[in-house]
Parts: C-alpha cells; sequence; structure tokens
C-alpha cells in the first residue's frame, strides 16, 4: 500500500484551518489514529484518503505528492493579534503557492529580477535606500503611479491571495526569486505601502546579517513611505497640515490619509499636541475605519500572465492546470483566471 505524504497532510489540514481533532470526528476515527497518520506511523488505507481528501477539498493526488514540505521563510506585515493558528494557515497556503509557481518555470521566461542590495548598517538609512532604488529603477520624481508595473517590471513576482489578518509577506522561492505576497483584499492605499514595505524587506534584510534587536519592520516602513512619497518633495505640503490637506495629498500620491499623518510625525513637522488633535478628529470623522477619496486599483498580474500563457499560448486546459496543482478545478479558478496575457511561453 502507498503511503500519503504525512507532512502534506498536516499542510492541507492547516491550510483549511482544522484541527486534528475536527478532521478526526469529520472522517470517522480516532483522533490518536490520524495523530499517526500524521507522524508517519500508521499508512492511511483507501476509504479513509477519499474522507480526508472530501474533507480537505483537495484531490487524492495532492496527499500522494512525494514533496519534502519546507515552509516558507521570509518577512511579514501582520495584525498584532493574529494568532499562531492563523499564521500556520497562512504560511501553507504561501507554500502550495510556491509549489504551483515553481512547476510552470520551464516553459515561462520570467523577467530578470533587478535588485540592488543595500545593508543599512553600511550603505546607509532605509530612506537613503528608498532614494537609491528610485535612481536605480529609474522611476520619475513625484508619484508613482503605477507601484506594482515598477516592480513586477524588475522581476519581483506579486502574489495576491486571500488573507485575513496578513497584510504582506517577502521572501525568495528558490532562493532566487524575489516575492512579495499581498492580501488581495487590502485597500488600494495599504495595498501600496504593503508592497513598498515589503520591497524594502528584499532589498534590505535578506542576505545580510541582522541583529535580532534591530528593529526590522521600522526600517522597512520607512523605505516604503520615503519611496512612495519622498520627503523633498512632501514636506514643505506638510507645513500647515490638517484634514483637508491630508485629503488632498492622499489624492495626489496614493497614501492614506493616516500614513501621511504619521509621516509629518515622524519627519517633525506637527507638534504632539497637532498631532494628537488630528487623530482624534480622523476618529470623530470616521476616517480611522474608512478615509474619503478613491486611490485608484493595482493589480499584480505576473502569475496570472503565467496562467494565460499556458492556457492560451500552449493549450493547456484549466483541468489539465488543476491537475498539475494538485487541486480542484473550482478552487483554481478562484485563485488563478483573472488577468489579461503579457508573458509568452518560450
Amino acid at each position: 500500500m502507498q503511503k500519503i505524504n504525512a507532512e502534506i497532510l498536516k499542510l492541507a489540514r492547516e491550510v483549511r484551518l482544522i484541527t486534528q481533532e475536527d478532521l478526526a470526528i469529520e472522517i470517522g476515527i480516532e483522533q490518536g489514529t490520524l495523530s499517526k497518520i500524521e507522524k508517519g506511523i500508521l499508512p492511511a488505507d483507501t476509504q479513509i484518503v477519499e474522507r480526508i481528501s472530501k474533507a480537505l477539498d483537495f484531490p487524492i493526488s495532492f496527499f500522494y505528492q512525494e514533496k519534502k514540505v519546507m515552509p516558507i521563510e521570509g518577512h511579514y506585515r501582520r495584525k498584532m493579534s493574529t494568532s499562531v493558528k492563523r499564521m500556520k494557515q497562512y504560511i501553507a497556503q504561501m507554500t502550495i503557492s510556491e509549489w504551483h509557481f515553481m512547476s510552470m518555470l520551464d516553459e515561462i521566461d520570467l523577467p530578470e529580477a533587478k535588485l540592488p542590495t543595500w545593508d543599512v548598517l553600511e550603505d546607509g538609512s532605509p530612506a537613503m535606500c528608498a532614494k537609491h532604488l528610485r535612481d536605480f529603477w529609474r522611476i520619475p520624481k513625484g508619484r508613482i503611479t503605477d507601484l506594482t508595473k515598477f516592480i513586477e517590471d524588475n522581476g519581483v513576482v506579486i502574489i495576491a491571495l486571500d488573507f485575513g489578518e496578513l497584510d504582506g509577506f517577502s521572501t525568495f522561492f528558490n532562493g532566487t526569486i524575489p516575492v512579495i505576497f499581498v492580501n488581495k483584499n487590502l485597500p488600494p492605499d495599504r495595498y501600496r505601502l504593503t508592497i513598498a514595505h515589503e520591497l524594502g524587506h528584499l532589498i534590505m534584510h535578506f542576505g545580510n546579517k541582522i541583529d535580532p534587536e534591530r528593529d526590522l519592520e521600522g526600517e522597512a516602513y520607512k523605505f516604503g513611505i520615503e519611496l512612495l512619497v519622498p520627503e523633498n518633495n512632501i514636506r514643505p505640503y506638510l507645513a500647515k497640515v490638517n484634514i483637508e490637506s491630508l485629503s488632498d495629498l492622499k489624492g495626489y500620491w496614493y497614501v492614506s490619509m493616516g500614513a501621511l499623518l504619521k509621516y509629518s510625525n515622524t519627519l517633525g513637522v506637527v507638534t504632539g499636541n497637532q498631532y494628537r488633535y488630528l487623530w482624534m478628529q480622523m476618529g470623530s470623522l470616521g476616517y480611522r475605519k474608512k478615509e474619503p477619496v478613491v486611490v485608484p486599483n493595482e493589480k499584480p498580474g505576473i502569475i496570472n500572465e503565467i496562467i494565460n500563457a499556458y492556457l492560451n499560448d500552449l493549450g493547456y486546459s484549466k483541468e489539465e492546470l488543476a491537475s498539475i496543482f494538485h487541486i480542484t478545478v473550482p478552487e483554481f479558478e478562484r485563485i488563478y483566471l483573472h488577468s489579461k496575457i503579457r508573458l509568452k511561453a518560450v
């Protein structure tokens, strides 16, 4: 009897946010039995595998993949209240996403990754790094209208997934392909700052020896805000900051009023009392939950363009691609069928 991959069974359970106890009840076996299956001590017969497949909504083939499960590692931006269980779910989602991505690379020519290297301790502050990147990527002065395009055109893959409490995550697939995961449910202004933040991690915090006492999230935030809103451009407009001016600035820079207010405090252009008063105003107007001014949407495209290249250039059906990914067709459609073709198969 072929044994299922016990590590993948556990991964599937984490993706679906189902406890071992609940899955055991669902498939009609003792939790101890399921525990032994997950540890590779006991085999799972055909009937049990079929029940597991149905309960977790993965094809049976998913559980027989000969893969060593290496949970994805990287830097992330999340709510402080995010539970360990939720983080395991997000890590499992991204780990499977990496498998899907890597399974398609033989037939696809990706843009070359053009990321500078930067050590904050030797090369300068996160703000200096952001200025350097603008020069390195030849980003015009002023507002970056479509940050996603600049990032993807320079070989960084952006993948939008349905995360609940995780804003973003940065990593390298196979140690060489820079990747930013982003919560597809974020409002456009938060989405932009999140991908800028994670880009900072990719440039400043991978490949460098990092002191555990350093505030890496703070450094990534300083990089991100400077990249989107250069200090030398914005400072004169923050001299007399108020709710109206914050709204106008958001409409131009495509950065939230809250982030701009925080930036004005960081730059020292508002006093502590002014800062607190403006936050109180934001709260009384309901802007802490939902700000005015519509910011244009940005959507990542590389992954879906690869999918479309398979479907249109290589003649794969969605059923065949779902089979390669070891997921159901409805899940394949939900995750991947979104964008137009730009990449071509090679």
